[in-house]
């Protein structure tokens, strides 16, 4: 019964097995299902022949199978040593991939550092041009008190020369009138003289031809002293009087050569005035370039600082270097009001010819040239 039930399970076994691989096993495949559904009698009914047969199959079939599965171990050990190979290859490879990481991360890391010493230069140059925007602002206020005392001295030299002049014409008016006035006054006397002498004349010659002596004959020499009196009163009154004049003619010519030097020394210092205005007015230029100069570095500098800001960092190494976190330094802004410089991100700046350094040059080499096209000092703006 236990054979039967074996019999019967190894049957069950043998239809569940799936068909044979090859066709050179199926070609077993009757001899099999007779084998499993044969019973103990008709298998011992066999011939020896028969089982010796099956044990020289067996032995080769061991030996077939010993080589089968000496062929598959070489072929597994075949298909394991290359894929050994790739595995030590990509293990070089990530190895290699993570040293270059961290290459690269020291790199980035001396960058930033490199990067805050450019802030920290930025900032410096940034005071450095506040100090020159108020130098030129204190130059500014200075060149307008001089142009203020320049317009006062214009103001005073054309107040003091419109003096001079009315003074001048005055003058000569009255001048005019009292030389008028003497004039008549002289030609009256001497009408009044010449009538009174005729006066005499007559009556001298009409006493003469009557013969008679009259009271008014002996009064006539008192009438004529008098006369003469008077007259040399009138002549010494009039040379008085031309002396006065004299005087005065003096006293004007005086203030006519003070004024003449008066006017002479506001000329010199009119043209005094004129040359400090043309000085300045060189000063203003020359203090305009420079500050036009340096608002344009200072805004190349800013839209350097816009344009060359570090990418995202790499993620951390997976050798187990730790992620350094650093604030990633921000542009520094310049608020610099000009008419001409006006920021344009769209074209990149060219300075003296030579285009500014991208950021994938080497970090000192940006620094020194930031450096030296900034480098702005009080000297550079001072007048000469």
């Amino acid at each position: 019964m236990s054979s039967e039930a074996s019999t019967e399970e190894l049957i069950t076994d043998a239809n569940m097995i799936s068909e044979s691989p090859t066709e050179a096993l199926a070609a077993f495949e009757p001899f099999v299902q007779w084998l499993l559904s044969a019973s103990e009698d008709d298998l011992a009914s066999l011939p020896e022949e028969v089982f010796s047969s099956f044990e020289a199959a067996n032995e080769v079939g061991g030996g077939i199978e010993d080589g089968a599965n000496a062929k598959s171990s070489d072929s597994t050990q075949q298909e394991d040593r290359p894929s050994f190979g790739n595995a030590i290859k990509a293990r070089l490879a990530l190895a290699e991939a993570e040293g270059e990481l961290e290459t690269a991360w020291d790199q980035l890391s001396c960058a930033r550092r490199e990067w805050g010493m450019l802030d920290d230069k930025l900032l410096a140059l940034q005071d450095e041009s506040d100090e020159n925007r108020e130098y030129i602002a204190l130059l500014e206020r200075r060149i307008i008190k001089l142009l203020q005392d320049r317009d006062l001295a214009i103001a005073e030299t054309y107040t003091t020369e419109k003096q001079i002049q009315d003074a001048e014409f005055f003058k000569a008016k009255q001048q005019q009138r009292r030389q008028q006035q003497e004039e008549e006054q002289r030609k009256a006397r001497v009408a009044s003289a010449l009538r009174k002498l005729l006066l005499r004349r007559s009556s001298d010659e009409s006493g003469n031809s009557s013969g008679n002596e009259s009271p008014t004959a002996a009064s006539s020499p008192k009438y004529t002293e008098k006369d003469v009196q008077r007259l040399q009163k009138e002549l010494a009154d009039s040379k008085v009087a031309a002396a006065v004049a004299k005087a005065e003619r003096d006293d004007r010519r005086h203030a006519i050569r003070r004024a003449e030097r008066r006017c002479v020394e506001l000329k010199l210092a009119l043209a005094q005035a004129r040359a400090e205005e043309d000085d300045l007015q060189t000063s203003i230029q020359q203090l305009t370039h420079a500050r036009r100069n340096s608002v344009g570095h200072l805004q190349q500098i800013s839209l350097f600082s816009t344009a060359a800001l570090p990418l995202q960092p790499p993620p951390a190494p997976t050798a187990g270097m730790s992620c350094l976190e650093m604030e990633e330094p921000k542009p520094v802004q310049f608020d610099e009001e000009s008419d001409e410089e006006e920021q344009n991100p769209g074209a990149f700046m060219w300075i003296e010819g030579d285009s500014l350094a991208p950021p994938c040059q080497s970090d000192r080499d940006v620094v020194s040239k930031i450096v030296e096209i900034a480098r702005v000092t009080p000297a550079d703006v001072r007048p000469e």
